[in-house]
């Protein structure tokens, strides 16, 4: 058996520095507890591989030896080195393996909130949120050795860049912090890393910190270095660091020259205290005096310019890497704002004179995001990538239009849910996939086929809810049922423009007109959960509602022509509500439906007999259908029908399992029997802990196997012992060496008595078995484990076969990871 992944899909996290670009345009993001990788220059792929070894979620990233090898740093406090597998030569980029070098605990039981890089790549530095920066020496190949450790007194380090001074190959180190310096260190001739100044001006932390050289305005064929500090006041500061010509007295003691900065820094204090200034614009020069050898150097550092643009407090700012399309240095900036700010220097000057002008300024990502985080520079500085809070990747690429001018043009990135992936299902068609999340919303997933490329993507995202999602269920192919942490289960309808975008993006090629009428699209309430129908776009004459922030959603559903970006994605792909079914007491946990689609089945939280019934409803009317299947002492995991919608299997936590034939409306005596769904077989104790996941199989005799998964760390497959099913026996137990957490059966040929299994687990492997049906008894067999390179890392929430028109078979999985997977799955 061969498996091939064929998609991942996942959010970035919403951290600051937790992304980085390589010169070639493979981009590296945390992504829950993964490293994931996307190749921004290939169109025809989103995130390729994902790196797995963190046992937290993943805050910070960074490269080192010129993109040779990665540092990623996470909640746990573990910092791991990754490099490319040399003794693998790969002639593409995407296909070259990185392994885990080292992997150490920096700073036990804290979270890793920043990582710095020396220049020359020989030792690393690490902030915790223990209040601590610990210097590493990696220099060593066979072990990292601590060589210092900073004490910051109850302040957390935010960020921690490195550079060489002007002139100078002694690093200097910036600190920014939960205050209001920033904090600069230099090298002791001992090779220790001392507080030498801290530079005041920022009202409020300082989050984030980028070197660049830039040339000097004395003198041009020389260089200074120059600071950018981003803080949550939102403002921008840059900081020139300039060499100061040798005098006579630069002999004296360096003792004398910082006693005196620390005598004007007394000085500035007390003109604050006295309402004599503000260090709002201070131009004040910091010296400090640094040891070179034998020799000392004298520096000063000075305030460079203000950058006054954004309205909430900065998450990052990046230089731009040396290009020949701009002579200087330029610098992307994002904010909790949404917007994020490319800034040149004035050309109005012939020589650097402080003033910087936002020169493209991007977003707002639109929706309900709340902040750009990350942003960095893409391949050669041509284009700049920006992650939201949705936990998508938006990117822009500079190009040349026709009056030769440059324009950033938006560009599609990659997508994925932020929150833990509670289930996902096929369409009846088998043509797209749609998936929930704990992060409040439902996308759907597809491979487009477009005159430009093909590739898998999100192409909608039909609700964005107020509560965590739990369960989907298709009842027709443009319609589904989905379930949440409430006690209302919300029926949505495609709108039009997304039945035209299935024929346009490749994904189907039926008639528009088998289709009907269809809405616009939707419009959510000021405060509102439910998306309603929109029959008509608004004029743009028409005011919706007041602007402000808690303006109406309005949704129209535009036919798409390419794959979507992260706004069209927010913004214009919601389903409208056509119904809430209500009757639980508690929160919903699952639904299903019939595959004829006429049937809906909900069930919810319980603690008790009187809360564990199913209920079932008709999709006419969405009346009740029939009476509260009742059995189940505790919550109900999994509900399905049968292919053949005679019987309902449910399994519980209460570790028993439970089947309800249907009962057509008949004459009994001189009453009329109600129409509806009864109990015909129940397990108690089925499985000796609770019951997580329960399937039908997908064939001819479709109500002859199902099989079980459980926390007891067993997969049961059972058939009936009796010809009228009304007594189930267990055929066939496979054990893992772990709770198995979902499963999922399908016949490779429909008309055959042999099935493919797929298991997946707590740790989130995933394993196939073949079922072959030997003298009336199921006989197992493993074929293949995923590959741990290509499976999950938290427990397999749910696994879904679909049939392809070409007749091979796909396999979809989804996670607490955060992760949804595709698998081509070849026998």
């Amino acid at each position: 058996m061969r498996v091939d992944p064929k998609y991942i899909s996942i959010g970035s996290n919403r951290s600051s520095s937790c992304s980085v670009c390589t010169s070639k345009g493979i981009l590296a993001f945390g992504a829950g507890k993964f490293i994931a990788l996307w190749n921004t220059e290939n169109n025809s792929k989103g995130v390729y591989k994902t790196l797995n070894g963190h046992n937290a979620q993943v805050t910070t990233i960074k490269f080192i030896n010129n993109n040779e090898n990665l540092i990623s740093g996470d909640r746990q406090g573990e910092i791991r080195i990754w490099s490319k597998d040399n003794e693998k030569n790969k002639k593409e980029e995407e296909e070259e393996e990185w392994k885990c070098k080292f992997n150490w605990i920096a700073h036990s039981n804290s979270s890793i909130s920043s990582i710095g890089i020396s220049p020359d790549g020989k030792f690393i530095l690490t902030g915790g949120s223990d209040s601590t920066i610990k210097i590493w020496n990696i220099s060593n190949q066979d072990k990292i050795e601590e060589i210092q450790k900073i004490d910051l007194k109850s302040k957390l380090p935010l960020d921690l860049e490195l550079a060489y001074l002007p002139e100078s190959k002694t690093p200097v180190l910036a600190v920014g912090c939960t205050d209001k310096l920033i904090r600069i260190y230099t090298l002791s001739p001992n090779n220790e890393f001392i507080h030498t100044l801290s530079l005041e001006g920022h009202e409020d932390w300082v989050r984030c910190l980028s070197f660049t050289t830039y040339p000097s305005p004395s003198d041009a064929s020389k260089e200074d270095l120059i600071l950018a500090s981003g803080s949550q006041d939102n403002y921008i500061r840059l900081w020139r660091v300039s060499s100061i010509p040798n005098q006579p007295e630069q002999d004296k003691p360096i003792e004398q020259d910082n006693k005196k900065e620390g005598l004007d820094l007394l000085d500035e204090f007390e003109r604050r205290l006295n309402g004599e200034g503000s260090g709002q614009i201070s131009t004040k020069a910091h010296v400090m005096v640094v040891q070179d050898g034998g020799k000392s150097l004298r520096y000063n550092i000075t305030l460079e310019a203000l950058l006054v643009g954004h309205e909430s407090g900065l998450t990052n700012v990046h230089w731009s890497p040396p290009s020949s399309t701009s002579s200087s240095p330029l610098l992307l900036s994002t904010a909790s704002d949404n917007s994020l700010i490319i800034w040149v220097p004035s050309s109005a000057s012939t020589e650097s004179d402080g003033i910087w002008v936002p020169e493209h300024r991007f977003g707002a990502i639109g929706g309900r995001g709340l902040s750009f985080y990350g942003a960095i520079w893409g391949k050669n500085g041509q284009s700049v990538i920006a992650s939201g809070w949705n936990g998508g990747l938006e990117r822009w690429v500079k190009i040349t239009d026709e009056n030769n001018e440059e324009i950033w043009e938006v560009r599609n990135g990659v997508n994925g849910h932020y929150g833990d992936v509670q289930s996902l299902t096929w369409d009846p068609r088998g043509e797209y996939l749609i998936s929930v999340s704990s992060d409040q919303t439902s996308r759907i997933h597809a491979k487009s086929s477009t005159s430009s490329n093909t590739r898998w993507a999100e192409i909608a995202r039909p609700q964005i809810h107020g509560y965590d999602m739990t369960d989907i269920a298709f009842i027709s192919p443009l319609r589904f049922v989905s379930s949440a942490d409430e006690k209302v289960a919300r029926v949505f309808d495609a709108p039009e423009g997304f039945v035209e975008s299935l024929r346009t993006l490749g994904v189907s090629s039926r008639n528009r007109d088998e289709e009907g009428a269809r809405p616009k699209g939707a419009t959510v309430p000021p405060l509102g959960l439910s998306n309603r129908a929109l029959q008509k776009a608004p004029a743009e004459s028409e005011k919706v509602e007041k602007q402000g922030q808690n303006e109406a959603i309005i949704s129209i559903s535009h036919t798409l022509t390419s794959l979507p970006t992260e706004e069209e994605l927010a913004t214009s792909t919601l389903w409208p509500e056509i119904e809430k079914i209500y009757g639980h007491g508690y929160e919903l946990v699952c639904v299903a439906s019939s595959y004829d689609g006429k049937l809906i089945a909900t069930s919810s939280k319980s603690t008790n007999l009187e809360h564990s019934g199913i209920r079932i409803y008709n999709t006419k009317n969405f009346e009740s259908f029939g009476n509260i299947l009742q059995g189940h002492n505790l919550t109900v995991t999994r509900i399905q029908f049968s292919l053949n919608n005679k019987f309902i299997l449910s399994c519980s936590r209460d570790r028993s399992w439970r089947i309800f034939k249907y009962n057509p409306e008949k004459e009994k005596e001189n009453e009329k029997e109600k129409e509806g769904y009864e109990i015909f077989v129940e397990m108690e104790k089925a499985h000796s802990r609770m019951i997580l996941d329960c399937c039908w199989a997908d064939s001819f005799d479709c109500d002859n196997l199902f099989a079980t998964s459980s926390r007891d760390k067993t997969v049961k497959i059972w058939i009936p012992s009796i010809k009228d099913k009304s007594n189930w026996k267990v055929s066939e137990i496979i054990k893992f060496n772990e709770a198995t957490t979902s499963v999922s059966i399908i016949s490779p040929n429909i008309n055959e008595r042999k099935y493919l299994l797929a298991v997946g687990t707590e740790i989130g492997s995933i394993s196939i078995y073949t079922l072959d049906i030997i003298e009336e008894e199921v006989k197992s067999k493993e074929l293949i484990i995923f590959d741990e390179s290509i499976s999950h890392v938290g427990p397999v929430n749910r696994l879904a076969w679909r049939r392809k028109d070409d007749g091979k078979l796909q396999l979809a999985s989804c996670s607490d990871d955060r992760s949804v997977r595709v698998f081509d799955v070849e026998l």
